[in-house]
């Protein structure tokens, strides 16, 4: 071994008792790993584990490397996950995913990995800095990124967490918005003999989750078409096409509600795009592109100038902000129930006046009794006085009363219920 790399070996021992390692993130930098890797800053954190800049003493190449965090080290779902993450990375084999060059046990029992480390920002710093992408520039990136998940989906991959912090830009050649695709730390992989999620567990990042996601059901590769979609949507408007104050709020509307058109919050965007980005944030998955590779095909169209191809069944959303459905739902039960409240009272009210000109005849005129005799001409009442009433008459009509206690119906208005009086509620719970 030579003098430099003793030196260098010399240094706090990643692991060891006295390390530090497990306390703060700073304990790592200055530190070599497996006598190869000297760990010189910290690049990032994440929720799993934390990344570092690196060399290889060796060959004298930067890298970046990626370290468990020491209170996962054993929960096993967790360290699955991250050796996961390393081995579906590097299974996949495509240009647009990050690379990994090696993977180990630091002696305290954290796990790392080596991969190449990226100069440049990633996609949700980019959209902040411009505000908004130009279209041309938004449909380049999502073209990799369907080049790279569908590389990910051909080998039985799902990627399920794609947002705008796991799509990194670097520089190849000319090309400055060189697309590598990150963290397949929660990556669905086929075949796999054993799940690393339980039933109805909720995993990803709500902006981004599919309805099926949110819902916690199954997934399959096209829960990352609508990732993508949503992905599409913000870099073109600068705007998510759901949010809300909670979480519960966000995954309701991904399930239950249609987004904004784009072409409401930016008009400028063509109509092609729109239909692309709007089949891709379809409810059910059977309505979305059926694999990124015909996504990538449109979207080539798109930036062609030609027409997509898409079922005819996918046509566009009206251009306007959407209503809440339950508010207006709830007006119009309330208008109904008023109409029929109003037409039982004219029921009741007219049928008493007519069952009471059946029984008292004109006004003026005596009604017989049944069977009685009938009243002389000069035994009619004469105008202005007081209505004659026959004796036999409260005999005929003395059952009238009870009848019409039996018709009459209260005007009173009915009391609202509890979904009546909250005509906008913003947050459905599918889990009640």
């Amino acid at each position: 071994m030579s003098d430099s790399a003793r030196r260098i070996d010399d240094g706090p021992k990643v692991g060891s008792r006295h390390s530090g390692v497990s306390r703060t993130p700073d304990a790592l930098i200055g530190a070599v790993i497996d006598r190869r890797y000297r760990v010189e800053a910290l690049l990032g954190e994440g929720g799993m584990g934390l990344v570092y800049r690196a060399t290889h003493i060796q060959l004298h190449k930067a890298l970046a490397i990626k370290v468990l965090r020491s209170e996962n080290i054993r929960d096993e779902e967790v360290l699955a996950r991250f050796r996961r993450e390393a081995q579906s990375a590097s299974n996949i084999g495509n240009e647009h995913i990050v690379d990994i060059h090696d993977f180990g046990t630091l002696p305290d029992g954290s796990t790392y990995f080596v991969m190449e480390c990226l100069e440049g920002l990633d996609l949700i710093d980019a959209i902040d800095a411009a505000q908004r992408l130009p279209e041309s520039r938004a449909i380049h990136i999502a073209r990799q990124i369907c080049l790279a998940l569908g590389a990910a989906h051909d080998a039985g991959i799902v990627h399920r967490d794609l947002k705008p912090e796991n799509v990194f830009l670097t520089r190849r050649g000319e090309d400055e918005d060189f697309v590598k695709v990150l963290d397949f730390g929660i990556a669905k992989v086929a075949n796999r003999p054993h799940r690393l999620t339980r039933d109805g567990e909720v995993l990803g990042t709500p902006h981004y989750m599919s309805p099926e996601q949110c819902a916690g059901s199954d997934i399959d590769h096209r829960t990352d078409i609508y990732a993508l979609g949503v992905l599409l949507y913000e870099m073109v408007t600068g705007r998510v096409p759901h949010d809300a104050d909670t979480m519960m709020g966000i995954l309701t509307k991904h399930m239950y509600e249609d987004p904004v058109p784009p072409r409401v919050r930016f008009s400028k965007l063509s109509e092609q795009l729109e239909r692309v980005i709007l089949r891709c944030l379809e409810k059910k998955p059977e309505q979305r592109y059926r694999t990124m590779h015909e996504l990538e095909a449109d979207l080539g169209r798109v930036h062609a100038g030609r027409k997509v191809v898409g079922p005819d069944t996918i046509t566009l959303k009206p251009a306007l902000e959407p209503k809440p459905k339950q508010a207006r739902k709830t007006r119009i039960a309330l208008a109904a129930l008023a109409l029929l409240v109003l037409a039982v009272l004219g029921l009741t009210v007219f049928g008493g006046v007519f069952d009471a000109s059946q029984e008292q005849g004109p006004r003026g005129v005596a009604t017989p009794a049944k069977g009685g005799p009938t009243p002389e001409p000069h035994e009619m009442a004469e105008p202005g006085e007081p209505d004659a009433i026959p004796e036999a008459v409260p005999k005929a009509t003395s059952a009238r009363p009870e009848q019409e206690r039996v018709r009459r119906r209260s005007r009173r208005r009915p009391k609202p219920s509890e979904s009546d009086e909250q005509d906008d509620g913003p947050i459905l719970d599918p889990w009640k």
